[in-house]
């Protein structure tokens, strides 16, 4: 039994992660929603493993790629490096700053 729950897991997840394809421009697929979610949580995970950051304090959103980072930062310095860590993830298209330095 637990053989066959394991294989129908699988077998769901290979489904949704590998629906990619015909999009019409206006509307994400299941795999395009998948892929942003893997990458909001990589920025997200290494915005909170940088001390300069301080990644609490700075929101993670994604879209076909493209990530906005929001929130307050300490310094002008841990803006640019929190734009750099999110334009360096993997897979992230543009990074969109709307972050606000708290000094």
């Amino acid at each position: 039994m637990r053989t066959v729950r394991l294989l129908c897991t699988w077998a769901l997840l290979s489904f949704l992660v590998g629906c990619q394809a015909y999009t019409d421009g206006s509307k994400r697929t299941i795999g395009e929603f998948a892929d942003d979610a893997q990458i909001k949580a990589a920025v997200k995970f290494r915005l909170l493993d940088d001390p300069e950051v301080k990644g609490l304090q700075v929101g993670v959103s994604v879209a076909k790629g493209v990530v906005t980072l929001r929130g307050r930062v300490p310094s002008d310095y841990a803006r640019q490096k929190a734009l750099r860590i999110a334009g360096e993830t993997g897979s992230v298209t543009g990074v969109e700053d709307r972050l606000t330095v708290v000094e």
